[in-house]
């Protein structure tokens, strides 16, 4: 099972490991982290319940899972699987993203790299913006995951949180 997105996911992830920690004999468990994703592994059963951060889904500028409060966010178009091919393969996958796009204005567009010297960026409107991952989301979904063993599910608003 695997948790994609940003703090609310992470959250949600959270719980549940907590939920199945204390019921599996610490010999039997661990705990991992490898950049932006972290895995807990339930050994005895085969399984892993895991948490990806992509506070955005498509690569952005606050990929880091660690420093990633950047108030003048840029995210790159068509570039879900820069995180995607690490989803693939799961039997539960849960996306949410939608409170980091709410910044009250337009949105910064990357086309091109990161890494690329002048940098290729439009605005536009946040809607516009988060409609361009919601489609890339449902197109990479289509394209990766098999519907006859895999379980797609999408959280968006939640209640504000702070920590």
């Amino acid at each position: 099972m695997m948790y994609v997105g940003d703090s609310l996911n992470r959250g949600q992830y959270v719980s549940m490991v907590c939920l199945l920690h204390s019921l599996i004999p610490h010999h039997a468990k661990s705990m991992e982290t490898f950049g932006s994703l972290t895995v807990f592994t339930a050994k005895d059963y085969n399984a892993t319940i895991e948490f990806y951060w992509a506070p955005f889904l498509l690569e952005s500028n606050s990929d880091d899972a660690v420093i990633h409060r950047i108030t003048d966010r840029v995210v790159r178009k068509g570039s879900i699987n820069k995180h995607g091919k690490h989803w693939e393969g799961v039997d539960i996958i849960v996306f949410n993203t939608y409170l980091w796009w709410m910044t009250g204005s337009d949105f910064k567009i990357l086309h091109g790299s990161f890494d690329d010297e002048v940098k290729d960026i439009v605005q536009v409107p946040t809607e516009d913006a988060y409609r361009m991952a919601m489609k890339s989301m449902v197109k990479w979904v289509e394209k990766n995951m098999d519907p006859e063993r895999t379980r797609v599910f999408f959280t968006s608003m939640s209640p504000s949180h702070f920590k």
